[in-house]
């Protein structure tokens, strides 16, 4: 496994375990993309309950578009979960650790609105993503459940390597589950949810299941825990 620099986001945790009562309903967004509009048409297809519904964003919610602050400041006012993408990762690296080979990455790959920014736009985002977690671990519905941008098929769920940059290489870049179809079951994780790796519709690959639909198809994917965990239950009694 590809070890990557990570000095912008040593502090980030690594994993945030959390239990959420099964009575609530729980969705997952990814690869948003800056696009507040197609965010809020996902909220509005699910009919989302801001005050008793519970949302999770699997990181690349900046970048190629132009909503970036405008997305983020939405997340904050439904209180979503947020985990770190690649791309914040890009952006966090570039400012705060002057890391040029991530700023020339970053602005090739849609980071380019950043000059565009003022100086309390970009402090304001950069603060926020310092706060957001590389993955989390949900005890929901009986399962345990992994969420975070992309995962490596090494990953030990149950105990998370603290060594950042094999975490973030992990967890923030790698594709080779999706380039490999490696079809082997985590074993320790019921099942885990990733974007990063564009489809035109979601898949299952063993026990990950793929969202980020939204570059190919031209719309996000927001997807129900509940009723997944019945599809993935269905899945696997066959």
């Amino acid at each position: 496994m590809k070890h990557v620099n990570c000095q912008a986001i040593a502090n980030n945790p690594t994993q945030i375990k959390l239990k959420i009562n099964e009575n609530r309903r729980v969705f997952i967004i990814s690869d948003l993309d800056a696009n507040l509009a197609k965010f809020e048409q996902a909220l509005v297809a699910v009919d989302f309950d801001e005050s008793n519904d519970v949302l999770f964003s699997l990181g690349d919610a900046i970048d190629r578009g132009n909503d970036n602050f405008a997305l983020l400041s939405r997340f904050k006012e439904l209180g979503v979960y947020m985990t770190l993408g690649n791309h914040e990762h890009m952006m966090l690296e570039s400012l705060l650790a002057d890391d040029h080979s991530y700023y020339s990455l970053w602005v090739e790959n849609g980071g380019r609105w950043h000059t565009q920014a003022t100086d309390d736009v970009l402090k304001a985002i950069t603060e926020q993503l310092l706060q957001c977690p590389l993955s989390y671990l949900l005890d929901y519905a009986g399962m345990r459940i992994g969420l975070s941008h992309t995962v490596s098929a090494d990953w030990n769920w149950q105990a998370p390597s603290e060594h950042k940059p094999y975490a973030a290489a992990s967890l923030l870049w790698d594709r080779t589950i999706v380039k490999q179809t490696i079809t082997k079951i985590n074993a320790t994780i019921d099942f885990s949810v990733h974007g990063h790796n564009t489809t035109a519709e979601p898949y299952w690959l063993g026990n990950t299941y793929h969202i980020d639909t939204h570059y190919l198809s031209g719309k996000p994917t927001i997807v129900e825990l509940k009723p997944l965990i019945k599809a993935f239950m269905q899945l696997n009694s066959v």
